[in-house]
């Protein structure tokens, strides 16, 4: 029970690290108890906190398998989802995780249609599009720029026909045009 209050304390004051260590050394006395749900719920944000978003995402995904009729389920269904975003590498990386992410966050507004998160999971969506549209974009102008115009018009008329709504889509037409004719 000292360890348990120390954990809160530590977490209350941000000193998350110390706070994770005390909740680990707890948690396998109060697995049976009602506070193990306030326990596991902290113990998954000390880690989320700490930026560790690998361990914070299946923290958040255990939560939501041992509560899954928790009033903080939606909560912990929209971190597993931000903490996949929170992984998102620049544009020019692998972007795995940003098209996690987007999977997520639209599993999350079907799962949760009248969430208040909604609007802000939109706009995460939103981010990870243009995102993948500048990776794409820099694939395209790396070709054109080595000289190999076949590739790059290929490239840009696959980049308009994925983001036909972008607001760059009248330079991506024009370099589908300068590519084909320098070919």
């Amino acid at each position: 029970e000292y360890k348990l209050r120390m954990a809160e304390k530590y977490f209350v004051q941000k000193k998350y690290n110390n706070a994770q260590v005390l909740y680990e050394d707890v948690m396998p006395f109060y697995k049976t108890r009602p506070e193990f749900q306030d326990i596991y719920y902290k113990y998954a944000y000390c880690a989320y906190n700490q930026a560790d978003y690998l361990n914070a995402e299946n923290l958040f995904k255990t939560y939501l398998e041992i509560f899954p009729n928790s009033p903080k389920a939606e909560e912990m269904d929209f971190m597993r989802a931000f903490s996949y975003y929170k992984q998102s590498p620049k544009p020019e990386l692998d972007q795995t995780n940003t098209i996690k992410a987007m999977g997520m966050m639209q599993v999350f507004i079907n799962t949760h249609p009248g969430s208040a998160r909604n609007k802000e999971a939109s706009e995460i969506i939103d981010v990870c599009r243009a995102k993948l549209e500048t990776k794409d974009y820099k694939s395209a102008k790396l070709y054109f720029d080595i000289g190999q115009f076949r590739a790059a018009g290929v490239a840009f008329s696959t980049l308009l026909n994925g983001y036909p709504e972008s607001a760059k889509a009248d330079e991506y037409k024009l370099m589908v045009i300068k590519s084909y004719f320098r070919f």
